[in-house]
C-alpha cells in the first residue's frame, strides 16, 4: 500500500533528521583518535574516550525508548537531538583527555535512534514498516560515504575541532527539523513490538538464532572500532595525515559498490553466503593493516582498507534484516533493541581493548581481529537460511 501525504512527510522529515545525525557521527569517526592523541600519549585513555560513547548509548537506549512511550516520541527525539548537538559542539572545546572522555560519554547519552525508528513505525501500518525503514536506511548509507571521506579532508584544512562544531550544528538543526516538521503520532497505544523489558530481552537469548546474530553484532562492532582506532594512526605514521582522505576514497567507493550488490543478492536469498564472504574479507584485511609490513605502505594500506570496507559494508544491510526476519512479529523491537545494545557494547569494549593493545601488545591485534571474524564465520554457519 502506498504512503499517504502525512506519512510521506514524516518519513521525509525523519530521513533528513537521521541523515544529518549520522553524518555528524561519520564525520568524526575516522579522525577521533587523531584528535584525542593531541591531549595524551596514553593509548589506553584514547581508547576509553573513543569507546565510551558506545557505553552511554548502550546504557540509555532502552530508557529513552521507555520515556518516549510515556511522554511522546517527538519530545524525546527533540531533547535527544538537542543534547547530542550541544555536547558534540562542546567536545571541540575540550582542553584535556578527561574532559574529552566526559563530554564523549554525555554525547552518547542521547540514545534516540531507536525512538526515531519507533516514531516512523507508529506512523505507518505494520505491512508498510519494512518499506519505511528502508527509506530511513538510504540517508544512513549516504552519510557514511560522505562522512568517512569528508571528515579527514575537512580536519586537514580546518582542524579537528571544526568537525565537532559543524557536527554539533547538524545535531541542533536536526532538533529544529523535528520541532517544525515532525508530528506526534495520534495513536497513544504503545506498540508491543517497540516495548522492551528485561524479561523480553532475556527471552531473545533463548532464541538461538537471535542470540547468535546479536553476538555477531557485538563482534562486528568490536572489529570496526579496533579498525578505526588503528587506521588513522597507521596512515599518520606511515604516510602523513595529508594522505588520509586520499586513501579512504577508493575504500569507500568499493564499499558502496559492495553494499549495493550485497543488497540485491540478499533479496535473492544469499544472505548467509554473503556474510561468510564478508567475515573472510575482514579477517584478511586485518593481516594487511596490522601486520607491521615494511615497504609498499600505500598499497598495503589501501588493499587492507578495501577488504575491510567491502566486508563490513556487506554486513550492514543484511544483519538487521536477518534479526528482523528471525524474530516473531510481536518481538521485532525487542530483538533489534538487544542487537543494537550489544553493538554499542562492542564499540565500548573495542575502543578500550584497542587502546590497551596499542599501548603494550600491538602485535596481538591481527590475531584478535582474525579470531573475531572467524567466530562470526562459525556462528553464521549455524544459521539455516
Amino acid at each position: 500500500m502506498a504512503f499517504n501525504k502525512k506519512q510521506k512527510k514524516t518519513i521525509a522529515a525523519m530521513s533528513s533528521v537521521v541523515g544529518l545525525r549520522m553524518l555528524a557521527v561519520f564525520l568524526v569517526l575516522p579522525v577521533f583518535v587523531l584528535f584525542a592523541e593531541k591531549f595524551t600519549s596514553s593509548f589506553i585513555l584514547i581508547g576509553i574516550a573513543f569507546g565510551i560513547y558506545g557505553l552511554s548509548r548502550a546504557i540509555f537506549q532502552i530508557p529513552f525508548g521507555y520515556i518516549s512511550d510515556k511522554i511522546g516520541r517527538k519530545n524525546v527525539l527533540f531533547f535527544g537531538m538537542l543534547l547530542f548537538g550541544i555536547f558534540t559542539f562542546i567536545i571541540g572545546f575540550s582542553d584535556n583527555i578527561y574532559e574529552l572522555i566526559l563530554f564523549r560519554f554525555l554525547q552518547g547519552v542521547a540514545a534516540e535512534s531507536s525512538v526515531a525508528f519507533a516514531l516512523v513505525s507508529d506512523t505507518v501500518s505494520e505491512s508498510d514498516r519494512t518499506k519505511a525503514m528502508a527509506f530511513l536506511g538510504i540517508p544512513i548509507g549516504l552519510s557514511f560515504v560522505v562522512g568517512i571521506v569528508m571528515g579527514p579532508l575537512l580536519s586537514y584544512y580546518f582542524g579537528y575541532p571544526f568537525l565537532f562544531y559543524i557536527s554539533g550544528i547538524f545535531g541542533i538543526i536536526s532538533a529544529l527539523l523535528i520541532m517544525v516538521l515532525v508530528e506526534e503520532p495520534k495513536s497513544k497505544e504503545m506498540l508491543k513490538e517497540i516495548e522492551v523489558s528485561f524479561k523480553d530481552a532475556v527471552a531473545v537469548f533463548k532464541n538461538k538464532t537471535l542470540a547468535n546474530l546479536s553476538l555477531q553484532g557485538f563482534l562486528l562492532s568490536f572489529f570496526m572500532t579496533v579498525f578505526f582506532f588503528g587506521l588513522p594512526l597507521i596512515v599518520k605514521h606511515e604516510l602523513g595525515t595529508g594522505y588520509y582522505y586520499k586513501v579512504l576514497i577508493p575504500m569507500v567507493v568499493f564499499s558502496l559498490f559492495a553494499m549495493m550488490k550485497a543488497s540485491k543478492k540478499a533479496d535473492m536469498g544469499y544472505e548467509v553466503h554473503l556474510l561468510k564472504l564478508s567475515f573472510l574479507l575482514m579477517a584478511v584485511s586485518s593481516i594487511f593493516m596490522f601486520s607491521d609490513a615494511k615497504g609498499y605502505a600505500l598499497p598495503v594500506i589501501i588493499i587492507g582498507g578495501i577488504l575491510f570496507f567491502t566486508g563490513f559494508s556487506i554486513t550492514e544491510p543484511i544483519m538487521p534484516s536477518l534479526v528482523s526476519s528471525s524474530s516473531d512479529k510481536s518481538f521485532v523491537g525487542t530483538s533489534m533493541g538487544v542487537y543494537n545494545t550489544l553493538q554499542f557494547l562492542g564499540s565500548f569494549i573495542g575502543g578500550s581493548i584497542a587502546g590497551l593493545l596499542y599501548e603494550s601488545y600491538r602485535s596481538f591485534i591481527p590475531a584478535i581481529l582474525i579470531a573475531s571474524s572467524l567466530i562470526c564465520y562459525l556462528l553464521i554457519m549455524r544459521i539455516k537460511k
